[in-house]
Order: C-alpha cells, then sequence, then structure tokens
C-alpha cells in the first residue's frame, strides 16, 4: 500500500505508537489518531478524536470523523491496550471485563465497523488493519496477568478470524511484540531477568515495531498472520 494520501486510524499512539505516527506521517499518510483523556496522548503528528475505543458509539462518531475529514478510511493500525498485574489472590471481575474491554472487545468492534468501511473503497485491495497480541501469550504467559493474557490471546483468534472473513478484500494481520521499550518502574534485577530471558540481549525499541507495520502495510499478500517481534523470547 502506498501510504501517500491514504487515511490510517491509529489508537495508542503513546510511546511506541508516537514512533509509528511519525513514520505514516512520513510517507504521507493522513493520520486519525485516537486519544482518550488527553490529547497530548495523540500526539502532533496527526487529527485527533477523543474516544473510548471500547464504546461501539465512540467507534462510529470516530469512523464518522475520519471520513468528514478525509473521505474515506484505508486502514487500522490498533494499538490501545493495558497492562497491569492481576494477582490470583486479588482476582475479581472487574479486572477481567477492564482487560477484556479494552483489549479484546475494542478490537472486535473496530474490526467489524472500520472493516465494513473498508469493504466500501474500490479495487480488490481495500484496505488493512494490523492488531496488537503479546509474544508471551504464543508460548509463556505471564504469571499474575492472566486477564491480561486471555485478552491478548483473544486478538490471535480474532485476527485469523477477520482475516478469513474478510479477504480478499482487506487483509488483517497481529504484530506481537516482546521487550521493546523498558519500563521506568523495572528494578535493575527484574532488567536483568528479561535481557536473560532474551536471544538478542537487549529492548528492540520502538523503531522495530514500527518496521513490523510499515511491512505489513506494504506487503499485499500476507494476511491472518502473526508477526513476531521479540528479540528471540519465544525460542528461548
Amino acid at each position: 500500500m502506498d501510504l501517500k494520501n491514504k487515511t490510517i486510524i491509529l489508537t495508542g499512539a503513546n510511546r511506541i505508537g508516537q514512533d509509528v505516527a511519525k513514520a505514516l506521517k512520513d510517507r504521507g499518510a493522513n493520520l486519525v489518531i485516537t486519544y482518550f483523556k488527553d490529547i497530548k496522548e495523540a500526539g502532533p503528528h496527526g487529527f485527533a478524536v477523543q474516544a473510548d475505543v471500547s464504546k461501539k458509539s465512540d467507534i462510529v462518531r470516530l469512523t464518522q470523523e475520519a471520513k468528514n475529514k478525509f473521505g474515506r478510511i484505508d486502514g487500522l493500525i490498533h494499538m490501545v491496550a493495558i497492562y497491569e498485574k492481576s494477582k490470583w489472590s486479588d482476582l475479581d471481575e472487574s479486572q477481567w471485563d477492564k482487560n477484556m474491554n479494552v483489549i479484546a472487545k475494542s478490537s472486535y468492534l473496530l474490526g467489524k465497523i472500520i472493516g465494513d468501511e473498508l469493504l466500501k473503497n474500490n479495487g480488490l485491495l481495500r484496505g488493512k488493519m494490523i492488531l496488537f497480541s503479546d509474544w508471551s501469550v504464543l508460548e509463556s504467559p505471564y504469571q499474575d496477568y492472566l486477564p491480561y493474557n486471555t485478552a491478548k490471546s483473544a486478538i490471535v483468534g480474532l485476527t485469523k478470524s477477520l482475516a478469513k472473513e474478510l479477504a480478499p478484500h482487506i487483509l488483517v494481520n497481529v504484530i506481537a511484540p516482546g521487550p521493546m521499550l523498558r519500563p521506568p518502574d523495572l528494578s535493575d534485577q527484574e532488567n536483568e531477568e528479561v535481557l536473560a530471558g532474551t536471544p538478542l540481549k537487549r529492548w528492540g525499541g520502538a523503531e522495530e515495531i514500527t518496521k513490523g507495520v510499515l511491512y505489513l502495510l506494504d506487503a499485499d499478500f500476507v494476511t491472518g498472520t502473526i508477526l513476531t517481534i521479540d528479540g528471540g523470547r519465544t525460542i528461548a
């Protein structure tokens, strides 16, 4: 996909998302970036729209605002997520609902609503969608993150189902990141444990996710695929 003048909806444009947004903007894309509470989350790289992407009404409004601004929609990159520890002894229904709504339900709603918009475009290839899972749920789910693990696992199945439902006109893929950016509250000991379990012995950096996004936007014969960018964690 030539990104020049293509309209891409990007959710979760903070941290790694900011690098993705800049790269897409540099390639001439029209970016529609969602923010939840603070417009600063959207950054300086696109048209900002406030939306809670776990709510159908907000996604419908987001879609309409994107079309009003740029005339059409050509793609979706859905990066919004939460990552909160949930120890077994503290598990309750609210943690389950929060993770499933923010991660899984939002992906389903965006996939259906944006998918319907992409199908309105002309040609054999009418758009692309990229969702985000986590390397850990593919091989070794994190302990104390049961609701998060379950929601991220759902994204893998959802991606494959969307890819089949929307073929041949819309390509749908999922990126499963590993250790990309060191969290600011990570202790030195925890950092050493991460590096010890990563064959490439380093944090990947936001740019590696951006490379993956650009590859999937460029490739026209890839759908229903899990692109794992994890420094080798899945083989450790």
